[in-house]
């Protein structure tokens, strides 16, 4: 309403004045300027004079007026114009200044203040989406050297591995076999997980994808308890101190174990492949609530900076505090967070470089689910 008020206002303030310059030009045209001339009523021409001085004044008005009018439409437009073209700041004007001194904007300008006011914040909106365009294209960037190489590396392995065995001119013991193939297995397994990792990723990529969920009841505590123990049965795992803390003897949830146990598999091996051995992993279940579960997951280890915490759980990023650049694919977090949300659950995340990092998990306590 106050909007309208305003445009009616300049409105017929602007109408009155332009009859004010009309009146005022044609007085003193008329009055003062053809009697000095020596132009007359008398004079046969006058006339023609009075109607020529007429239309004069009126274009001499109606250019003050539009420029008084039309200079923040064009300042309006041009801006707009600059935006289709990238350019995000305002256009600038030598001699119209759209802003006093104080940064206030100048009388023209004021009648179109919202409009000014809006452009400024889809030109900073604009702004700040290219920017973060830029940056998940840099980031994709790295991310695809990164997997490449985390590809190639474990091919190397197995290349490596097989070509011993097949080599006829040494004879290998059992025990040199068996380490062997556990290592072609082992980094079989890892390849595993990354054509998985990317294959998620990919259907997650899809606005139109949910990831399909299939509850079970189940007790929770042995589903962690079972899950530390395949983590500190990894090779990868085997110096650091995982330990699993909870005051329930049960809890009785629905949950699909599958995606579960990724989700926070991802989130643990997280927490040993990007910090030394010796760190300390402690895993703490409680309930949050009567319809919550909280599960914590903290770490003594090296931390991370504000920049990768923002990150931590955006497609493609991957940290700079990597103890283990062979491990990794900048989609392990984003994945993990995915599965968390597609059980109805909340995740997050704070960190501090030196002093560690925890990860907040709410589940959704649900006793039972009915039958399909």
């Amino acid at each position: 309403m106050k909007v309208k008020l305003r445009y009616g206002i300049h409105f017929i303030l602007g109408f009155l004045a332009w009859l004010l310059s009309m009146a005022f030009m044609t007085i003193l045209t008329t009055e003062i300027i053809l009697p000095v001339l020596g132009i007359t009523a008398d004079n046969t021409n006058y006339d023609l004079f009075v109607t020529l001085t007429f239309v004069v004044n009126i274009m001499m008005c109606s250019i003050v007026f539009s420029w008084y009018f039309g200079g923040p439409l064009w300042f309006i437009m041009s801006w707009i114009d600059n935006l289709t073209k990238g350019k995000y700041e305002a256009p600038v004007t030598r001699k119209n200044k759209v802003y006093t001194k104080k940064h206030k904007l100048r009388r023209p300008y004021r009648l179109y203040k919202e409009v000014i006011d809006n452009i400024h914040i889809l030109a900073d909106s604009l702004q700040e989406a290219e920017l973060e365009r830029k940056n998940m294209e840099e980031s994709k960037r790295d991310w695809i050297a990164g997997i490449s190489h985390d590809l190639k590396t474990p091919l190397t392995y197995i290349t490596g591995y097989t070509a011993l065995l097949m080599n006829d001119e040494y004879i290998w013991s059992v025990e040199e076999q068996q380490s062997f193939l556990l290592e072609v297995h082992n980094k079989s397994l890892h390849l595993e997980r990354l054509i998985q990792d990317l294959n998620l990723s990919l259907q997650i990529e899809n606005a139109t994808f949910q990831i399909p969920i299939h509850l079970k009841s189940g007790n929770l505590i042995s589903f962690i308890e079972n899950l530390i123990t395949d983590i500190r049965n990894n090779p990868n795992s085997a110096e650091y101190k995982i330990s699993f803390h909870t005051e329930e003897k049960t809890i009785m949830t629905s949950y699909d174990e599958r995606l579960l146990y990724r989700a926070l598999q991802n989130l643990l091996m997280n927490a040993v492949i990007h910090n030394p051995a010796g760190t300390e992993i402690k895993l703490t279940l409680a309930f949050k609530n009567d319809s919550s579960i909280e599960l914590i997951i903290f770490d003594n280890g090296v931390g991370m900076r504000p920049e990768t915490l923002k990150n931590i759980f955006t497609k493609y990023y991957r940290g700079s505090t990597t103890h283990a650049p062979e491990f990794g694919t900048g989609l392990g977090m984003a994945i993990a967070k995915q599965l968390i949300i597609a059980h109805n659950g909340l995740i997050s995340m704070d960190s501090e470089l030196s002093k560690g990092t925890i990860v907040y998990i709410t589940l959704p306590y649900i006793k039972e689910i009915s039958a399909d």
